[in-house]
């Protein structure tokens, strides 16, 4: 498996998956997509395409197909892995700038960072960002710029250091236990500002379901906080009150 592999689950998404692909193809080594039970031929859409396909007849989340294509690419000897969506949400352009930011901070966890840009989203969605933010960013102990991005890059390094109970991998439960036991593990965080990009990209309703999934991440944050009760330097972290350690 070459150096650094972008990694896209992908689950309906026949309308931009090939155009994303096509566009990350020049920025990485190689392209894994797993195909998360579509039924809309997404598959089909990347006939001839440079890209290592995985289909699966089911739907299991994204979490769980994260994981899934994370392991395959660190034990087929991957150094990095770069994530990002198949609906056209975040642009493979960027893809150079999470690369430098990975060289400059060797086993840092890299993540895009859309906070400049949070009067460009829908407002229920910024308001769940800033919450968000605030929420992991207390129970990790630092202030997140945005804990929600899906555009990251994982360094081998993470995955052989951090690992994740299994009930914490589903839907969109990984991208915040990642973040939550990364930083517990003192791995660094370190971001890259990416465009906020909702008009006109997203092609079609967002799989996260905004009270299920919330109230799914709400719950893991919550029990992660009280099994460390409560966190409070962490929460003095966010606030502004006490300065956080180098991360």
């Amino acid at each position: 498996m070459p150096h650094t592999v972008a990694l896209i689950p992908a689950h309906n998404e026949a309308l931009t998956i090939r155009t994303v692909v096509d566009a990350t193809r020049p920025h990485v080594d190689a392209v894994i997509v797993i195909d998360d039970g579509s039924t809309d031929g997404t598959a089909e859409a990347l006939s001839g395409c440079d890209a290592h396909l995985i289909r699966h007849p089911d739907n299991a989340g994204k979490g769980r197909r994260l994981v899934e294509g994370l392991e395959l690419a660190f034990t087929e000897g991957a150094t990095q892995v770069v994530t990002l969506d198949a609906d056209n949400q975040h642009d493979p352009a960027d893809i150079p700038a999470f690369l430098a930011k990975a060289a400059e901070h060797p086993g840092a966890l890299v993540l895009g960072d859309r906070s400049a840009q949070m009067d460009r989203m829908p407002r229920s969605r910024a308001r769940g960002i800033r919450f968000g933010n605030f929420f992991i960013g207390w129970a990790c102990g630092r202030r997140i710029a945005d804990a929600q991005c899906g555009m990251r890059l994982y360094p081998a390094q993470l995955w052989r250091k951090v690992q994740l109970p299994p009930d914490q991998i589903d839907r969109f439960l990984f991208e915040t236990a990642v973040l939550l036991h990364s930083a517990e593990a003192g791995v660094p965080f370190v971001f890259v500002p990416v465009d906020a990009r909702y008009e006109g990209f997203v092609l079609r309703a967002s799989h996260f379901d905004p009270i299920r999934d919330f109230l799914k991440i709400v719950g893991l944050v919550t029990r992660f906080l009280f099994s460390r009760r409560l966190q409070l330097r962490g929460l003095l972290v966010v606030l502004g009150i006490s300065m956080q350690a180098d991360n």
